[in-house]
């Protein structure tokens, strides 16, 4: 067995869902609101006797192990290992490579918690830093929430920190190799050392990294201090905080994102504690598409000087790729979020009025529009119109178009004309394109085929078949696959596969062999057409699917017959014999029958 099915035969995937959605009962499956995007009626279904999942409005769809990997944005390994943590289920040894390096990144999390708990430790034997906390206003829910502490300098503090690890079985190679401490030439050493220390987090919270801050007015050194990246902490795919803000997220349908840890911190200590921060990084795509799993909007709140009007102009550029509503919450000039909550300034009010990002991006291009060369002024229009034309929505490209046009003094006409000239060019070149490449493959283009394109008696069929295994025969009825369409056709003969090399058949153990796409499809079909048939109503349908392709069904079995004569398979040409005067009996002559009667009228 798997590790996927040793997981998912113990694990129930009502009891998974529902610890992130509040499930319903409604007939054979539970219903609630989707997890993964923002509705007001419930789209969502579970199985529990299929134990696989799908939602109407976003098309996600899949097993538990794959709403795991979604809602927790993980890999499907990655997944597998946080459902085993979570319900205590010891996992077989991967292979000897696999091990390893699952093993190197287990060691790496436990040396950083271990790292972390002991600079949490010493935070409390210093009171000058738990005052300078204080004076941020800082208190010890926070720090016991951010598990913030204190790194001590000195050689003393290392020895020390040394003989911890040691407790854990943590060589100082180990302390090393996470780049923890440093061997100079003769002595170890830190460039964490007297410095309050922000332990990161990945959203799965597992201590991965740190920040260290200085904080004695006298040093000299960096303000920050970052750890160095490793094989299993990438800064531009984590975000700080998420893994205690992720709950809030998805409860308030929103999330602010602001740039540093005592950002964060000091958000979440005012009360907003759906707040992540970026870790000295430009905010990327992957961030974007990561947080869009969780809340439909996302509140900026950027250091209001150049820099951070320059990263929110980047961002513009990148968030309609992202399914979210991004809003710039302006403060006021010199500030960032924690000085301006330290000075009792209230944030709601800013909040109320944050301006979209579109918005904010046609003004602050449109600054000194009206005395710029006419060259610049082309640009800074058509590089507006480059944005609009990103945005799907056709109502939100004429708000934005009607703000362009007022911003740079230009007839509302004229400016729509320029964005219908900019999509049409865009069309033109996509075409060109098209056209110079060579044309696929069929069976690739047949793969490719929307499931929505099959006919409704097809996937009614197929659905029946899937909830009546035992009711399918593959030597009689393996015919009738060869009139569906792909992916149906694909998926179906999966179906058999699984059927015929596994006794009993096993939902579960089919159902791995899918690709993403598949198990989207057949989680969406599955919830669709939910009744299990009995054997006369399943022999109806089937009868039904016959008469309208009847003449493919007929086509088939001549083809199928001409290579049993050849291969000398008598067992088959029986078979095939049968069904052929089956169809013959019953299927041919009711079409007849219609056709006749048809004419007639």
């Amino acid at each position: 067995m798997s590790v996927f099915n040793l997981i998912k035969s113990r694990v129930a995937i009502f009891d998974v869902v529902n610890e992130y959605t509040t499930l319903r009962k409604a007939g054979n499956y539970w219903k609630s609101r989707c997890p993964f995007h923002h509705e007001k009626t419930a789209s969502f279904s579970v199985s529990p006797h299929k134990d696989i999942f799908y939602c109407f409005g976003c098309h996600a769809g899949g097993d538990v192990i794959t709403f795991v990997s979604k809602i927790e944005n993980c890999n499907q390994h990655e997944a597998v290992q946080f459902l085993a943590e979570r319900y205590g289920i010891e996992l077989p040894k991967e292979s000897e490579r696999n091990e390893q390096s699952a093993q190197q990144k287990k060691m790496h999390f436990d040396i950083c918690k271990t790292v972390a708990d002991w600079c949490h430790s010493h935070l409390k034997k210093q009171p000058k830093v738990l005052n300078y906390l204080k004076k941020r206003n800082i208190d010890q829910s926070v720090i016991d929430q951010y598990a913030i502490g204190y790194f001590p300098g000195g050689l003393n503090a290392i020895r020390q920190l040394v003989d911890t690890a040691q407790k854990e079985n943590i060589l100082v190679d180990d302390l090393i190799n996470a780049y923890i401490v440093s061997r100079g030439k003769t002595v170890l050493f830190s460039p964490f050392e007297d410095r309050i220390i922000f332990p990161i987090r990945d959203h799965l919270g597992r201590f991965c990294a740190f920040g260290g801050r200085t904080f004695k007015p006298e040093d000299t050194r960096a303000k920050y201090y970052n750890s160095r990246e490793t094989d299993f902490f990438h800064k531009g795919s984590l975000l700080y905080g998420l893994d205690t803000a992720k709950k809030a997220i998805q409860e308030k349908q929103a999330v602010f994102l602001v740039e540093g840890y005592t950002d964060c911190i000091a958000m979440a200590q005012a009360g907003y504690a759906n707040t992540v921060a970026t870790l000295g990084t430009a905010c990327t795509l992957n961030h974007l598409k990561l947080l869009s799993r969780y809340a439909p909007y996302l509140y900026l709140l950027y250091d209001n000087d150049a820099a951070g009007e320059k990263a929110i102009l980047r961002l513009t550029q990148l968030c309609w790729q992202a399914n979210m509503e991004l809003k710039v919450v302006h403060l006021p000039a010199g500030q960032d979020p924690a000085s301006f909550l330290e000075a009792k300034n209230d944030l709601n009010g800013r909040i109320e009025s944050a301006q979209d990002i579109f918005a904010f991006f046609i003004e602050r291009l449109g600054s000194g529009y009206s005395t710029s060369p006419l060259s610049e002024k082309v640009r800074k229009i058509r590089q507006i119109i480059e944005i609009i034309s990103l945005i799907y929505d056709p109502l939100k490209q004429d708000i934005l178009l009607h703000t362009a046009a007022q911003t740079f003094g230009l007839p509302f006409e004229s400016v729509k004309d320029e964005l219908k000239r900019h999509v049409q060019a865009a069309e033109d070149k996509e075409e060109k394109k098209e056209s110079m490449n060579t044309k696929e493959p069929e069976a690739k283009a047949a793969e490719s085929r929307p499931i929505e394109e099959s006919s409704s008696i097809e996937k009614r069929l197929f659905c029946a078949i899937m909830n009546n295994v035992e009711l399918f025969d593959p030597q009689i009825d393996n015919y009738v696959i060869e009139q569906f369409g792909d992916p149906l056709k694909i998926i179906a003969k999966k179906l058999v596969i699984s059927k015929e090399t596994h006794s009993p058949f096993e939902f579960d153990r089919f159902f791995d062999t899918l690709s993403a796409n598949e198990k989207d499809a057949v989680s969406k079909l599955l919830v669709t057409y939910t009744e299990p048939l009995s054997k006369s109503a399943y022999e109806e349908l089937l009868n039904q699917f016959q008469k309208k392709r009847w003449k493919q069904i007929i086509q088939s079995i001549t083809a199928q017959l001409t290579q049993a004569h050849t291969n000398k398979d008598q067992k088959t040409i029986d078979r095939l014999l049968l069904r052929y005067k089956i169809l013959k009996e019953t299927v041919i002559p009711a079409v007849a029958q219609n056709t006749t009667e048809e004419g007639n009228s």
